[in-house]
């Protein structure tokens, strides 16, 4: 083993530097997915908000109508 390491010093520290140069670079792609992530996700909360309160105004004015009606 230890004649193998010994040879192969140089190769190894190559293949070293190569995977945790590919970890980098995958990195900054996750990053750029997640940051898209979270903005579509911020939509997506916006317009579940605005849907919540549309119906809620739809809800109260049509009570506020059926109770109009009854007068």
């Amino acid at each position: 083993m230890k004649k193998f390491l010994k040879h192969n010093k140089t190769r190894l520290a190559v293949a070293a530097t190569a995977a945790l140069g590919s970890v980098a670079a995958q990195a900054a792609d996750h990053t750029a997915l997640i940051t898209t992530a979270a903005t579509e996700g911020n939509g997506n909360v916006t317009a579940v908000i605005s849907a919540v309160i549309g119906i809620a105004i739809l809800s109260f004015g049509i009570g506020a109508m059926i109770s109009w009606f009854k007068k």
